[in-house]
Formats: C-alpha cells, structure tokens, sequence
C-alpha cells in the first residue's frame, strides 16, 4: 500500500493498520461499532473494492439484531441496527469511490 492510498483512506477517517502481509481498516460507525475489515496488502485497491460490493447490510444488521441481548454495547433497536449497516455500506462506497479516483 502506497502512502497516496494511506492518506485517502485517513482522510475519510479509517484507521490502517500494517498486519505483515495484510492491511486492516478501521472506522466506528454512526451506531458506534468498531467496524473493521482485512485485505491483502498486494490486492489492497482491488480487495477494497470488492468487499465494498459484496458487503449485504441485511446480513450485517441480521447479525446484530441475532445478538443484540448477548453482546454488551448494540444497540437495542433493530431500526438503529438498519440504518447502521446502511451507513456502513456507504462508508465502504465512498472509500471505494476515493481510491478508485486515485488511480
């Protein structure tokens, strides 16, 4: 990952964190959640890419709202738990969209 993609993903406030041979961002969602994903550093743009388009806010959510009695800190409305992955899925896409304009 070359430092131009680093200052693009900070800018949109995700944290990068340098894992050996993999990158690791980090951003807390409008809910709060420590949302975070792994990429492999060699296919940082295109691994970006594709997680924001395979990214299923419904799976997301139904994920949450499955443990939301269990896990301490989710929130305890399925409609905050909605909106959330639904911001999630916007945050992937505008990363997505700034690294795909950098090329």
């Amino acid at each position: 990952m070359n430092r131009k993609l680093k200052r693009i993903c900070e800018n949109l406030n995700w944290s990068v964190w340098d894992c050996d041979k993999d990158i690791e961002l980090h951003k807390s969602s409008p809910a709060g959640e420590d949302f975070f994903f792994t990429v492999n550093k060699d296919n940082f743009l295109n691994e970006v890419i594709e997680y924001g388009e395979d990214f299923d806010p419904d799976e997301h959510a139904e994920m949450w709202v499955k443990n939301m009695h269990f896990v301490k800190g989710v929130p305890q409305s399925i409609r905050t738990l909605i909106n959330d992955a639904d911001a999630i899925k916007e945050m992937l896409e505008e990363l997505a969209n700034e690294l795909k304009g950098s090329k």
